[in-house]
């Protein structure tokens, strides 16, 4: 055990109902890739304050990391019931919804998170790759390029729009 969820796990000894000692430790153990624990540190959190909008997100968010999507998508649309205008949530809900090929869902989802956070880069991303799919290519383009335009350094939209501009000139 190292020292951090040591001393979260101290603190916790002397004040059981700390949230935030509680968040932290559940922190501790996600960086840790302890998984299945953080899960259970977010689910105690959520017994003492179930309406943490961010509690729920990051266990929607490990619950992915897990492939764990339905309770992907039960964590993150709590989130965003909570929350309305969580943009991270939305953003990862689109996520998972491409992991799923469920792309208009995805679309659906990206388009929400960049309504409260246009320069979410992640989501236009999620824009692009979703369009891809679906083989609407100059959208897929479109979103790439805004992505880069925010932040230029990014790989993963860089990749998409590549793709998107050969399957673009194959198919005139």
């Amino acid at each position: 055990m190292n020292d951090e969820i040591k001393a979260y796990k101290q603190i916790l000894n002397n004040n059981p109902k700390d949230i935030n000692a509680w968040i932290n430790l559940g922190y501790a153990y996600y960086k840790n890739k302890q998984f299945s624990k953080a899960i259970e540190t977010y689910k105690k959190v959520l017994d003492i304050f179930s309406q943490d909008a961010i509690t729920w997100h990051n266990l929607g968010y490990i619950y992915y990391e897990l492939e764990d999507y339905p309770n992907a998508i039960k964590a993150l649309t709590r989130a965003i019931e909570i929350n309305p205008k969580l943009a991270v949530s939305y953003s990862e809900l689109s996520t998972v919804y491409i992991d799923m090929n469920e792309f208009d869902k995805s679309i659906s989802a990206a388009q929400k998170a960049l309504e409260l956070n246009p320069k979410d880069t992640d989501a236009l991303t999620n824009l692009g790759s979703a369009y891809y799919n679906q083989k609407h290519y100059n959208k897929a383009i479109k979103a790439c390029n805004k992505a880069l335009e925010i932040d230029p350094t990014l790989t993963f939209p860089k990749k998409v729009l590549e793709l998107a501009k050969k399957a673009k000139n194959k198919s005139n």
